[in-house]
């Protein structure tokens, strides 16, 4: 946008997915050319000359594209997908560099996340387009996918394996445990990619500017009992679906309700910069029925969110230990291991990472490994292998 409009029109802005501080916010130029290159490979265009291989790829149907950009997803990670490049031009800096150096307009923020994002669903749904297609090993592909997701760009493993580590304690050892080991898994690529950036984001604009921050989050229980639309049930609920004559009937009152409310919610922000009230000047509501919804403050104990079900509770502290080890622990083990990650290491045929050179580079991380997951039992280990 322009800044004279950002400066003269734009009075609060509304977040819903993620933020400037997720990994997949922007990609740099090697990944994109990689990532063309991979899709090209796949539909048989070859060409070592940039603008040859661009009209291949214009000349193939835009249905065998959308697949094979989908088997390649299912294989590589769903959320190492496309996305905006810094070239100095229409993205000039990464958006994190841009806020840390105040390079932003202060306006009020909503910030929102969903149990059931848009990227967990197109995840979940490229899983079933794999398994449609006959490819039986795709549940495990699939989740070695999210794994390999969470070392980032380089494919950190030591990132990987602490991950894998911290989130396997949310399991215990049961005939059911293989499928909530992998529930684990979609939450760290959840809390990586969308959840915690989004708190990020909004303890950053509470901290650095003057304006009024406040955050929702829409809890697993309803994204799950609500009606499945391909759309996030927040944007189901904002923009009245429950109330729309050809879809009233799929939900249920208390869902319609709901809605109500949070159009109100949505309708008083827009207006006053406060979901509380609709005008600047006033700091009462004039609905009865709508709760108090307590902004988000820049100090330990003021992460206020707002829980998006039929009840609308306040709730403080949104994964708040997972959020720790995302931006306490990961920054300082990818600061003490950066240059020796991966080093020295290839997948064997059951897909574990072994040694091909015993260098004492390649020993760290082998110790790494067994001491983050000694803790882990082993039949769900080779259930996940």
């Amino acid at each position: 946008m322009r800044q004279e409009f950002l400066t003269k029109q734009v009075g609060t802005v509304q977040l819903q997915g993620g933020s400037s501080f997720s990994p997949a916010a922007v990609m740099s130029k090697k990944r994109a050319e990689e990532l063309g290159a991979s899709l090209a490979s796949e539909v048989s265009c070859s060409s070592a000359v940039p603008e040859e291989l661009l009209a291949c790829l214009r000349d193939v149907p835009a249905l065998q594209l959308n697949a094979a950009q989908t088997k390649l997803l299912a294989v590589r990670g769903p959320f190492q997908a496309w996305g905006p490049v810094v070239d100095g031009v229409s993205v000039q800096e990464h958006p994190t560099s841009a806020l840390h150096n105040s390079r932003f307009h202060k306006v009020d923020l909503m910030v929102g996340t969903s149990a059931e994002d848009g990227l967990i669903s197109r995840a979940k749904h490229i899983k079933k387009f794999e398994e449609l297609q006959g490819r039986t090993n795709s549940k495990t592909a699939f989740y070695e996918a999210l794994t390999n997701s969470l070392g980032g760009e380089n494919g950190n493993l030591f990132v990987q394996a602490a991950a894998a580590w911290f989130y396997s304690m949310q399991h215990s050892p049961s005939p059911s445990g293989y499928n909530v080991f992998s529930r684990a898994l979609e939450n760290a690529t959840r809390d990586h990619f969308i959840i915690c950036p989004s708190v990020k984001m909004a303890s950053f604009w509470a901290d650095n500017t003057r304006s009024s921050v406040f955050m929702y989050h829409v809890p697993e229980q309803v994204s799950q009992t609500s009606i499945d639309l391909s759309v996030p049930f927040d944007i189901q609920l904002v923009f009245g679906l429950p109330h729309h004559p050809k879809t009233e009937q799929l939900f249920t009152a208390k869902e319609r309700s709901l809605s109500l409310k949070t159009m109100h919610y949505v309708v008083n922000f827009i207006k006053s910069g406060n979901p509380n009230h609709p005008y600047t000047f006033s700091t009462k509501s004039f609905s009865e029925t709508l709760p108090p919804w307590p902004r988000f403050l820049p100090h330990p104990t003021g992460d206020n969110y707002k829980e998006f079900d039929v009840s609308l509770q306040n709730r403080k502290g949104l994964r708040k230990a997972e959020c720790s080890f995302w931006s306490d622990y990961i920054p300082t083990l990818k600061a003490s291991t950066g240059n020796i990650a991966g080093a020295g290491l290839q997948l064997s045929e059951d897909g574990d990472e072994v040694l091909t050179s015993p260098t004492e580079q390649s020993k760290l991380f082998d110790m790494f490994r067994t001491s983050v997951t000694q803790s882990k039992p082993k039949s769900e280990k080779d259930a996940y292998n």
